[in-house]
């Protein structure tokens, strides 16, 4: 598996997300074509993928002859987000934005040679809409097997809250590494080798980790696996399962050690590895807070530090609008209980504004946001794009290095 090379259609581009995230996984993988239809996010991806067949054309419009044509592999979709957002309509499939999707679960049982593989990310939300069931239904039909996830680059050790779905698919007779399950998924999956184990039933001597019908092979952050996710089929389940939770037990404390810590959000990295080296404050004056948002909104801002190992979720209207749509940087190394007590003394707003200086609080930048989001150094935007279109752009993108991470468990063949 590892050595074939994928052929990958890329629905929903942007601005290359996908693509990256296909590029810094362990499989070896080509996009034969990447659909988008916003002009601007095309500009950014035809600089940093130039080799790429970019299609700027409607998804609706797409045949069954176009897709078979592409002889396709794998499918990546990040579809729009809006019908799902808890701040949007939640029109879900009555929603125009949802055509597009809609039209892809239309071909998919029309397709001569459907992917073997299936990546679909999403906003939460997305697991309680009609499309999703609609999403479930194509899948099963089309003789798929698949795993729901929630995840958040927090489990990555980064310092970034962007809850999302996620979807793998695998088309049957090819099988996940990892055990499915019916319910949707909060951490990454992680196998334990099925070696034979020196912890033995006491009830009956076999090997327990060995037994055949236990499907116990993921690793949880929380460590100890409930009794109720082992399968042995055997009279004394109770006893059995105890015995191989110990041996599970044994192997988390040993050999996972390592893979737990690296996903434990409580070992996030520290924003000012994010942050953009080398510039003097000159350079970030046009991202500090204008005056009126520092006047209306300052109380309701999330404010972060260098030294902060968490941030808010950036969305498309960050740097256009205060309140809720990410994460801002107090530049000054002070602290700021007692300046935001005697914020709350002051009546004259001139002289909020002047405290409220010293903090040096601005926006992060688009390459910071971009860090954060897992694209690349090389990674970079034409010069025709304003700052004001990168933060729309990153907003509505994803992060790289969690699919990366799913694209490794959708590619990975059982041992």
């Amino acid at each position: 598996m590892a050595d074939e090379m994928l052929r990958v259609v890329e629905f929903y581009s942007g601005i290359g997300g996908m693509h990256f995230a296909l590029k810094g996984c362990r499989f070896s993988g080509k996009v034969f074509a990447a659909l988008e239809i916003n002009t601007t996010a095309n500009q950014v991806y035809q600089l940093n993928f130039g080799d790429t067949k970019l299609l700027q054309k409607n998804i609706e419009g797409l045949t069954v002859q176009d897709l078979d044509g592409l002889s396709p592999d794998v499918f990546l979709m990040s579809p729009p987000c809006q019908p799902f957002t808890r701040v949007g309509l939640q029109g879900a499939s009555k929603d125009p934005r949802t055509r597009s999707f809609l039209h892809i679960l239309e071909l998919l049982p029309q397709l001569s040679r459907s992917p073997n593989y299936i990546l679909m990310e999403n906003v939460k939300g997305f697991e309680t809409s009609d499309t999703r069931e609609q999403f479930l239904h194509t899948l099963k039909a089309c003789g798929y097997s698949y795993q729901e996830f929630l995840l958040s680059p927090t489990q990555l050790g980064i310092p970034n809250s962007r809850l999302r779905y996620y979807l793998l698919a695998k088309k049957k007779p090819l099988q996940f590494h990892f055990a499915t399950r019916d319910e949707i998924m909060e951490s990454f999956p992680y196998m334990i080798t099925r070696d034979k184990c020196d912890n033995q039933c006491s009830d009956c001597g076999r090997d327990c980790v060995a037994e055949p019908g236990c499907t116990t092979n993921e690793v949880k952050p929380t460590g100890l696996l409930p009794a109720s996710d082992c399968t042995v089929d055997s009279t004394h389940r109770d006893r059995h399962n105890t015995g191989c939770l110990k041996c599970l037990q044994a192997k988390v404390n040993v050999e996972l050690k390592p893979v737990l810590d690296k996903y434990n959000p409580t070992n996030c990295r520290k924003i000012g590895d994010y942050l953009e080296k080398g510039n003097n404050d000159n350079y970030f004056e046009k991202y500090l807070l204008p005056a009126k948002v520092l006047s209306k909104f300052v109380l309701l801002l999330d404010i972060v530090n260098r030294q902060s190992a968490r941030s808010c979720c950036f969305t498309k209207a960050y740097g256009h609008y205060a309140e809720g749509t990410g994460s801002v940087l107090k530049m000054a190394d002070i602290d700021d209980t007692e300046i935001f007590e005697r914020y709350r003394d002051l009546t004259d707003d001139q002289s909020k504004l002047e405290l409220l200086s010293v903090l040096k609080l601005r926006y992060f930048t688009p390459r910071e946001v971009a860090n954060l989001h897992g694209f690349p150094s090389d990674f970079c935007f034409p010069t025709s794009v304003s700052v004001k279109q990168q933060y729309r752009l990153l907003g509505n993108s994803l992060n790289v290095h969690v699919v990366s991470e799913l694209l490794n468990c959708l590619f990975q063949s059982p041992t």
